[in-house]
Order: structure tokens, then sequence, then C-alpha cells
């Protein structure tokens, strides 16, 4: 994929406007193979040349979803080869790891993939590894927190970066929070890029299915649309006062 003037660039310059990418950074992209990660994929591929950036593809099957789960690493595979990026695979039993910390599924393959994106980052000496949340994530996360009764610290949602362990000198980063899942859609379908679908993601029995496909169309349905947009900015507002000294 080459983003040109007569194409959406607006995936790729929202990356470059994050402020997040630093030129000759070594760069680990997480890629699932879903629409997010693919578009984050491409947006830092099209920067690459222009800021110097070393990129690498690191990909974790979780085991959860069988045959499906086989063929997102290969899709995966394909990509990196294709673009010419190193690829790094692992593999964890997300079940099983579940049995052994306690807590949910979502929190089990969270922690799995993490650790793995921070071995990977070592292994390779990265100075970054960039993951594809986006603004409906970060609005999602939000309310997420506050159904738990997170308080004032959960309106600050998901941080555009953030050290990848305690003490370690590697970042993730976040490139893509300002970016609307749709306008994502839309760079995909333009440039003509391919992407996987995961199937648990329409499980509403997951309380970030929920949010996003039965409690956020109906803030929609009395509020408008306009209801993310102000959810988002809280949790830039949020952020900002706590960098100030407010929490």
């Amino acid at each position: 994929m080459a983003a040109t003037a007569s194409k959406n660039t607006h995936v790729v310059d929202a990356a470059r406007a994050s402020g997040l990418l630093r030129p000759g950074e070594r760069i680990v992209v997480a890629v699932s193979g879903g629409p997010d990660s693919m578009a984050l994929l491409h947006a830092l591929y099209a920067l690459r040349d222009e800021l110097g950036l070393h990129l690498a593809v690191a990909h974790l099957d979780h085991c959860l979803r069988g045959e499906s789960s086989r063929r997102d690493a290969e899709f995966v595979t394909a990509q990196a080869r294709r673009l010419g990026l190193a690829l790094r695979l692992g593999r964890t039993d997300v079940r099983a790891l579940r049995r052994e910390v306690g807590g949910s599924i979502e929190m089990a393959a969270r922690r799995a993939r993490y650790d793995f994106l921070a071995r990977v980052a070592a292994e390779l000496e990265a100075d970054a590894v960039a993951v594809g949340h986006t603004a409906d994530d970060q609005v999602e996360t939000i309310i997420i927190g506050l159904l738990r009764g997170g308080g004032l610290r959960a309106l600050r949602g998901i941080p555009p970066e953030r050290p990848i362990a305690r003490g370690s000198g590697t970042r993730v980063i976040r490139p893509l929070l300002r970016v609307w899942r749709a306008e994502l859609m839309d760079f995909l379908a333009e440039h003509g890029i391919g992407y996987r679908t995961d199937e648990s993601n329409a499980d509403t029995t997951f309380l970030r299915n929920w949010v996003r496909h039965e409690l956020l169309p109906l803030l929609e349905a009395r509020w408008g649309r306009a209801v993310r947009e102000r959810l988002r900015r809280l949790a830039e507002d949020a952020a900002e006062w706590t960098r100030a000294g407010g929490v």
C-alpha cells in the first residue's frame, strides 16, 4: 500500500500527527490481523521512509479460537513477508493462564499479549511497541471503567503511551487513538487492505462487546453520534488534569 494524494491518507496523517513516532526508532507493531492492527501496520509502513522507522511485526495466538487462530497467524505471516518486515510469532494457552492467575478471559489475554510483546521488544531492542487502539476503544474503556467503579481515574481511559513494564525504557504507543474505527475501515477499503474478522467480537457476554454493540448505540440514539466525541475529549481533559496534579 502506498498512500498517495489521490487516496484517503487520514489514518497516516493522524499517526504522524500523534507525536508518538520518533525518527529512527525501532518499533514492534502488534498485529492481530484485525482491521485496527492492519490499518496501524500500513500507516506506519507508509511513514517508514519519511521517519526512518525500523519496523517488525509481532503476532500472538491466544489459543482461543481453534482453526481461526491458526488462519490469523498465517494471514499476518503473509502480510509481514509481503512488506519485507521481520516477524515474531507467539502462542499462549490463555484458558490455562486464566486457571493459573484467575480473573477474566479478557484480562488473561491482555496479560499474555503484553508479556509476549515485552519479550519481543527486548529481543529486538525496540524503542516502542505500537498497538492499534482507536478512539472507539477509548470511549468503550471509559464507560467500562466507570461501570466497574473506577471513579475519576477511569475518565483518563487509555494513555497514548506508557512504559511497557515498570522501569522499562520501551514504550507502548497508540498512534491511532484519535482515529475512529469507521475512518479506519474507509482507509482499508480505499487502499485494498485485507484483514481478518474475529467472530468473538460479536459475543456480548464479554463486557466490552456489550458496551460496543448495545450500550453505545442506545446512548447514540438519545444523544447522537457526538456523545462519542464528548467522551473521547473527556479522557484527554482528565489526563491533562491528572498531569497538572488534580488527581
